[in-house]
Order: structure tokens, then sequence, then C-alpha cells
């Protein structure tokens, strides 16, 4: 007695569409959470050394990265600083080269103490203001990251 497959066809199509719609969701999901991160870093950063603010980026907000069969592979998201960014001011130099000193070692991630411009930003807003902005920046969105993922993928499931 011969067995008879119907919807094989149907049904991988569908899981592909998942597949597809899932990665997509994500990818969406984790851009939104690095724009958040990004604005938190911009209100933490210093302001006396000038364009740091304009130097933090998002880089990964196109498609996602296919194989050779067209399939998607992975997608990446990054919050980076900019480093030659300049800095009009003081011709010839780039944000890079002050950037690292500025987030490792002004207070509160090191010992340098913040300046006019950064001391009145602070008076402004709750966010401290200061070194480390990048991962203190992270660290206040990071746990809505794994939230946003999961919101994603549930409402496909």
């Amino acid at each position: 007695m011969p067995l008879t497959y119907k919807g094989i066809m149907e049904t991988g199509q569908m899981l592909v569409r998942v597949d597809t719609t899932a990665k997509r969701r994500v990818k969406s999901a984790l851009v939104q959470k690095a724009r958040e991160i990004q604005a938190k870093a911009v209100r933490m950063a210093p302001r006396d050394v000038s364009n740091l603010e304009k130097a933090i980026k998002v880089r990964g907000e196109g498609s996602m990265l296919r194989d050779d069969a067209g399939r998607f592979t992975r997608a990446e998201v990054e919050i980076y600083i900019d480093e030659t960014v300049p800095v009009p001011e003081r011709p010839g130099k780039m944000v890079g080269d002050y950037a690292y000193e500025i987030h490792t070692h002004l207070t509160p991630a090191g010992t340098m103490q913040l300046g006019p411009k950064s001391r009145a930003k602070q008076d402004g807003q709750t966010e401290v203001v200061g070194g480390g902005f990048m991962e203190r920046a992270v660290a206040e969105i990071d746990g809505a990251i794994d939230a946003a993922l999961a919101e994603a993928l549930a409402s496909i499931f």
C-alpha cells in the first residue's frame, strides 16, 4: 500500500517564511535597542572636548548578510565611536586622539574631573555625564534587549 504525502512543499515554504520573518524582526529589535544605547551614550558623554557626542554611531542597520544560496547568515549591529570625526577647534586632530583617554580616565570611570561644559550638561539631566559612557549606556539598556528579542520572536510563534 503506497503512502501519499501532501503539504510537504507548503510546510517547507512556511518554515522559510517564518525563518526570514524571525530574522528580520530580531534585526529590527536589535537596531532599535542600539539606537537607544546610542542616545543614552550621547547623553552620558562629556561635552568639553568637541564632537565626541557626534562620533557615537550605530553600524549595521542595513540588510543582513547572505550566503551564496541567498540565506541570511548573520546580522550585526554595532554601537561605536567614529574616531575619524574631526575636531574643528583643533586642526589636524580627530575624536580618536582623545576618546579612549576620556572614556577610560574621566570620572566616574577614572580620576579626571569634568570640565565646565560637562558639568553644565550634567546639571540639566539625570544621566551621569563622564567616563565609561559607552559601557554605562549598554548596562542601562542591556536587560531590555533580551525582552525586545523575546517579544519579536513571540509575535511570530
